[in-house]
């Protein structure tokens, strides 16, 4: 794993990586974890995430909140994900989040790209509107990395898949950490996969997305490739646990590769989670 030496980070509630740690930490940052030291390579020492450690399988976790059974999510957390109605509820042997899905009507008709645009607003799943003709050259546009767009449209980063920001008129891509259109993305994980997320799992990326593709549950194949030179942490903490398995930063998995030629590396770099890049 390549590591860059620059790192900014910022904690409010959400992580912002400006240039540095090249490891994927969108899971940690979901969970609202908190990363503890600083290492020469730009990256957390660790994070500390006590719905990981502390889990308590009688509540249901969810962008850094705890929920009882029965308690509610409110819409507005949810929206982006597609979702509604989102409460918790016993199960075994985790509890989880019952959602309803919403469907968005622009699902189920085709779209004519090059003479319209659809509209959105932040953290929105389905659009507020569609634009066409003669109209759609009145909206306003934005330029970002290159490429131009129409106002009310999502725009990403190639740098930061986690950023996304709605164009609007006045945009200025220098200034986007202002802009309150402009958001990191939440994933939503905790929503749907909570018995890989909380039973033993470790996120799977890949190398253009933000959130984690899946969660990889331990097998009894798996075993341990110890990093050439590494030597073994004294602190436990700096350690990734995995089933029955224990890595030092550096270890990875030796694993049985997947059909259809994709190629699955994981490896221990910022614990207490491995995680694993899918190329």
């Amino acid at each position: 794993m390549h590591f860059l030496t620059v790192f900014t980070l910022t904690l409010c509630g959400a992580l912002t990586v400006a240039r540095g740690c090249d490891v994927p930490l969108a899971h940690y940052k979901t969970m609202h974890c908190q990363p503890v030291g600083n290492r020469p390579d730009g990256c957390p020492e660790r994070y500390d995430c006590p719905s990981i450690t502390a889990h308590d399988s009688s509540k249901c976790y969810f962008n850094g909140k705890t929920y009882e059974i029965d308690q509610p999510v409110p819409d507005a957390e949810v929206s982006q994900f597609c979702s509604a109605a989102c409460y918790c509820r016993s199960a075994n042997p985790i509890a989880k989040f019952r959602c309803v899905h919403v469907d968005c009507a622009e699902f189920f008709k085709r779209f004519d790209y090059d003479n319209c645009v659809r509209q959105y607003s932040p953290q929105s799943c389905c659009s507020t509107g569609t634009v066409c003709g003669e109209e759609r050259k009145k909206l306003a546009t934005c330029e970002l990395e290159s490429e131009i767009y129409r106002e009310g449209q999502r725009m990403r980063f190639k740098g930061n898949q986690c950023r996304t920001c709605i164009c609007t008129a006045g945009f200025n891509a220098t200034a986007i950490e202002q802009d309150p259109n402009c958001v990191e993305t939440v994933c939503g994980f905790e929503l749907f996969e909570e018995k890989q997320v909380y039973g033993g799992g470790i996120p799977v990326y890949k190398p253009d997305g933000c959130c984690p593709w899946e969660w990889r549950m331990p097998k009894q194949t798996d075993t341990v490739v110890k990093s050439t030179g590494s030597k073994p942490a004294t602190d436990p903490k700096l350690q990734c646990k995995y089933g029955s398995l224990t890595l030092d930063v550096g270890d990875s998995l030796d694993i049985q590769q997947r059909a259809e030629g994709q190629k699955l590396s994981c490896s221990c770099q910022v614990p207490p989670l491995m995680h694993c890049m899918l190329n």
